[in-house]
């Protein structure tokens, strides 16, 4: 019971609760937030500096992963255009180049949620198929 009360009313660890929260449910953005401000309060908080390196990381696979759907949108878009000029091909090249070297840069991590890395690696094998069927 005491341990519990140490947990609500120490700001440092209840700001890491609360950033667990936000890191279990998918904002890694708050969740590093929080965290980040709970390590500031107390450097000795290990959960606190756990979870702020671990969102960090996890916005970085959610940022590629947000990458992709963009390229991949405009790539469409060229690709339904009635004629795909010389320049629109570069333009995609360049894009999925850029996807497939994005994705070798993540950090990989045991703690990251499996739907993360799963979706992450669904982008990267789209953009690697893509990119062998146009340039190879």
């Amino acid at each position: 019971m005491l341990a519990g009360a140490y947990f609500v009313f120490n700001p440092s660890y209840r700001l890491s609760l609360e950033a667990r929260y936000y890191f279990e449910t998918g904002n890694y953005e708050e969740a590093y937030k929080l965290a980040s401000e709970a390590f500031t309060i107390n450097p000795y908080n290990r959960m606190a500096f756990t979870l702020k390196t671990q969102s960090k990381i996890a916005k970085e696979w959610q940022s590629f992963i947000n990458d992709a759907d963009n390229y991949f949108q405009t790539i469409e878009k060229i690709a339904n255009k009635p004629v795909v000029t010389k320049k629109d091909k570069l333009r995609i090249k360049m894009m999925l180049e850029i996807l497939l070297d994005e994705y070798k840069t993540l950090k990989p991590s045991l703690l990251l949620p499996p739907k993360l890395k799963k979706e992450a690696k669904e982008k990267y094998l789209k953009a690697k198929k893509l990119y062998e069927e146009l340039f190879e």
